[in-house]
């Protein structure tokens, strides 16, 4: 893989009126996304109900979703969890199928320490043969990784060549984007991807994309060629969609405007419920503003 691109989908994972991940459905949604305009799709991320997915439902995920985008968009894996050996076990479950690269999220609950964090980063590595996007997102782990913490993972970590960054820390994104000229730094947060990339940040890793990826795609390329005015209109428009993806626990509220726009991705799994009456009424007056291909 030569390069992460600008906008990256973090992907739904759709599931039946059973509950089992629905994979015809997922390749669907992945080929769309694609299609109009975004670069890649991150599967079994946040969004794509990691937590709550086996080790076998996430293989043939990542199988049947890379071979049908294979050569048009990138497929990137979400292999990580709080388990080092874990982590291992399932990239390599994964390196003979069709994905381009690998997003490992920094070990939740466990709160390691700098040298455990290093030691993590540098195990998944020596396991891989493909690039890696190190995914640092405080709300979800507990732990925010420091300028400290990043100079002693990317230093050990050369296959480390990108980081989804969703915290909320500006000063650090410019000193990161400064002392790690050759990696590529995505906002984890939509609403956060106009000023990152003022910053220097390559694009983001979007939630709103599963719902409009033409004009989160077009927001990422306006902002990549310095057309900052084009830019800043692209991210008003947006912006109503961006708060709403929040208006509950994600996935929950971007799960309920697929559903709106006609894509049977069935409610997460527990312990998330599928959204309030109330804002599922609020999503619904936000939703018909958009479409997958306007910008």
């Amino acid at each position: 893989m030569k390069a992460w691109g600008k906008t990256l989908t973090a992907m739904v994972t759709p599931m039946d009126a059973k509950g089992r991940v629905d994979i015809s459905t997922a390749v669907a949604l992945a080929e769309d996304i694609i299609g109009n305009g975004c670069d890649g799709v991150i599967l079994s991320g946040t969004t794509g109900e990691a937590a709550t997915l086996t080790r076998d439902e996430k293989v043939e995920l990542f199988g049947a979703v890379g071979e049908a985008i294979q050569g048009k968009g990138l497929t990137i894996a979400g292999v990580g969890s709080n388990c080092t050996r874990d982590t291992v076990e399932l990239i390599r479950h994964v390196e003979d199928l069709p994905v381009d690269g690998y997003m490992i999220i920094t070990p939740y609950y466990n709160k390691p320490n700098q040298a455990g964090m290093v030691r993590h980063y540098m195990a998944a590595e020596d396991a891989s043969t493909k690039p890696i996007m190190l995914y640092n997102v405080p709300s979800r782990t507990g732990i925010d990784l420091s300028l400290e913490d990043y100079q002693r993972v990317l230093t050990n970590c050369p296959k480390i060549t990108a980081v989804k960054e969703a915290g909320a820390d500006n000063g650090k994104a410019s000193r990161l984007v400064a002392e790690f000229p050759d990696v590529d730094f995505f906002s984890g947060n939509d609403n956060g991807t106009l000023p990152l990339m003022v910053l220097g940040f390559k694009g983001v890793v979007s939630v709103a994309a599963n719902v409009a990826p033409g004009a989160v795609s077009w927001l990422t390329l306006q902002a990549s060629q310095g057309h900052w005015d084009s830019a800043r209109k692209t991210h008003d428009y947006l912006s109503p969609l961006f708060s709403a993806m929040f208006l509950e626990t994600n996935p929950v509220p971007v799960k309920a405007a697929l559903e709106l726009q006609g894509w049977s991705v069935g409610d997460p799994r527990l312990p998330l419920a599928g959204l309030s009456e109330s804002n599922f009424r609020s999503l619904e007056n936000i939703v018909k503003s958009y479409t997958r291909e306007g910008r």
